[in-house]
């Protein structure tokens, strides 16, 4: 089976890489990408920068160069609500896009192999759970996010790509497996904005902005290095979890 990842950041995509084992460079564009045979199944894994205009584009991107049988959107996200904490696995079972005064919920084909595996690994007593992926155009305030939220949203997470990578699984016809695994519980406020620390095109993260972020707001330091050990923590997680998904995907885009 044809499988396309989609992930946003480079240590998502490292976390990724390193369940699949050794890449080979392909040309796609503007994006970094990669590909390799692993676990029975073809894999082409691409980085898209972060947001919905980066993810839709790197979607586009990939189904265009070589149509998978299945898409992944795979990487970190954010807690909304109290009970998960950094590491914890969540497959989605429903993904929406926040907008200004609602959620808009994107009707797209989620592949079963992704529940059978929460199943299967909550049964074996790993912190693994379906959730709402609740899809953002920018950090927001998990608390006002929550209190806007309807109240039949179990688990739901924060994140800021996989509704754009939906609606292009839905555009084409395709079917989707979104997971991703928490680096910030509910009680992390982030302190600054992806702008603060980007590049303009949101695709890096740069020193320079950065240390200039640090010296005009000195109280994230310590939220920054909080981010810093749970992100590696997320990473460590998210490349179990692949290793022990990829595996069980057999016949996933017929299910």
């Amino acid at each position: 089976m044809k499988i396309g990842i989609i992930a946003a950041m480079p240590d998502e995509f490292r976390a990724v890489a390193d369940s699949l084992g050794t890449l080979t460079p392909v040309s796609l564009g503007e994006f970094r990408a990669g590909r390799c045979s692993s676990f029975g199944h073809e894999f082409l894994l691409v980085e898209s920068g972060m947001g919905l205009d980066n993810a839709a584009g790197a979607a586009d991107a990939l189904v265009n160069h070589d149509r998978p049988d299945l898409l992944i959107s795979a990487g970190f996200c954010g807690a909304v609500q109290a009970g998960m904490q950094a590491g914890d696995v969540v497959v989605a079972k429903q993904i929406v896009i926040a907008g200004e005064s609602d959620f808009e919920e994107i009707p797209v084909r989620l592949s079963g192999s992704g529940q059978n595996f929460v199943v299967r690994q909550a049964a074996e007593g790993e912190r693994v759970a379906g959730g709402v992926f609740v899809t953002t155009s920018a950090i927001v305030s998990k608390k006002r996010l929550s209190g806007r939220m309807p109240g039949h949203y179990r688990n739901p997470v924060v994140e800021m790509e996989s509704g754009a990578i939906a609606i292009v699984a839905v555009e084409h016809g395709i079917p989707l497996l979104a997971i991703r695994v928490v680096s910030d519980d509910a009680a992390e406020e982030l302190g600054f904005t992806l702008h603060e620390l980007c590049d303009a095109d949101m695709r890096r993260i740069r020193l320079y902005k950065v240390l200039l972020t640090i010296l005009k707001k000195p109280r994230i330091i310590p939220q920054l290095v909080r981010l810093a050990f749970s992100s590696r923590t997320a990473a460590r997680s998210l490349t179990a979890a692949l290793s022990r998904l990829f595996p069980a995907l057999e016949n996933a885009s017929r299910r």
